[in-house]
């Protein structure tokens, strides 16, 4: 069998270097074709996986994404036809389902953001992986197909933490202090469909208020140009930003605090026992809601909420906790099997 997987975005990178080792397991070829977009082929080749490089981010524009989609689409189809998949997967990739859909070559996508733009998903693919935590009448007011919708337990996030090994040198390698709080921050999604506003000014309030205590040492985690120009703007070198790629589950296992805009990176934190602060302002994940309601995230979704950000040390556990090892070989089954 011939699988073509197409990695966009940053998470999408360890999402599947689990499912890509059971595939190679079972003797799948694969083609890995990766968008160069927020440290995604960054993380490709710090942990050595085989891809070839197609394409760029549209920006935030509508004109510009739409765009986007026919250019980098034409291009995933010119760098898979020699490959001719049996079967196109990805975590969200309108491209890809474009390009597959012109070379009649059926298409699996995973999400788990029951709000997100989902026309294409919808009804260019001939299934769509979810968690099946989220209940199937958020998914009906969605408009989700039920019929294509397939379910596997847990979140995706569970594919690759059981892998998780902890490197206690990771924070002292990165040259930040011991005996100040860590701060890890990753920016909201400034070219994203989803993006409001709201979140920048929260961004913004809370390095003030991070700025104000010296034991507080805030690390921003920045994902384009956009966010990063608009902090350096406020705070010029009083912020560090991280300047290279790095596993970001070592990042979130060494912060005291982690706050992010987004869902993949507050997921890994909430699930690790990181205090976890969500500060996306969009309509909220149910899967988010459901680590809020166990008490493992909280949203601060508007600038009056920041005070709601705890600075305090913790006590880094000896050992992580226990997730579901199975998982991603279960899912890579799950994938194959939809051919």
């Amino acid at each position: 069998m011939n699988l073509w997987i197409d990695l966009d975005n940053a998470p999408h990178a360890p999402l599947f270097r689990p499912l890509i080792a059971a595939w190679k397991r079972d003797g799948v070829n694969l083609l890995v074709t990766v968008r160069d977009f927020q440290g995604t082929l960054e993380l490709c080749r710090l942990w050595g996986m085989d891809h070839v490089t197609v394409g760029r981010h549209g920006g935030a524009g509508k004109l510009g994404k739409l765009t986007n989609l026919v250019e980098r689409a034409a291009q995933l189809r010119r760098a898979a036809k020699s490959f001719r998949p049996d079967l196109a997967v990805s975590h969200g990739s309108r491209t890809q389902i474009v390009a597959a859909k012109w070379m009649g070559v059926p298409s699996v996508v995973m999400l788990d953001y029951e709000y997100t733009e989902a026309f294409f998903f919808k009804r260019l693919t001939r299934s769509i992986l979810m968690p099946a935590a989220i209940p199937s009448e958020r998914l009906k007011q969605c408009g989700f197909p039920l019929p294509k919708v397939v379910r596997y337990s847990g979140f995706k996030e569970e594919f690759y933490l059981p892998q998780f090994k902890p490197d206690s040198g990771f924070r002292a390698s990165m040259g930040m202090p011991e005996d100040r709080i860590l701060l890890t921050i990753r920016p909201p999604a400034m070219t994203a469909n989803y993006h409001n506003p709201t979140s920048e000014r929260i961004v913004l309030d809370l390095l003030d208020r991070a700025l104000a205590d010296p034991a507080v040492f805030p690390l921003v985690v920045s994902r384009t140009k956009a966010d990063r120009g608009l902090i350096a703007k406020r705070f010029g070198s009083r912020v560090r930003f991280l300047e290279k790629a790095v596993d970001g589950l070592q990042l979130i296992w060494a912060s005291d605090v982690f706050v992010s805009g987004g869902g993949t990176m507050n997921r890994e934190a909430a699930l690790l026992g990181v205090p976890t602060y969500s500060i996306f302002t969009g309509r909220k994940p149910y899967l988010d809601e459901h680590l809020a309601a166990q008490g493992k995230l909280t949203f601060v979704d508007t600038p009056g909420k920041v005070g709601l950000v705890r600075f305090e040390k913790r006590t880094i556990p000896a050992e992580v906790p226990k997730f579901n090892p199975g998982l991603a070989e279960t899912v890579a089954r799950m994938i194959l099997d939809c051919i």
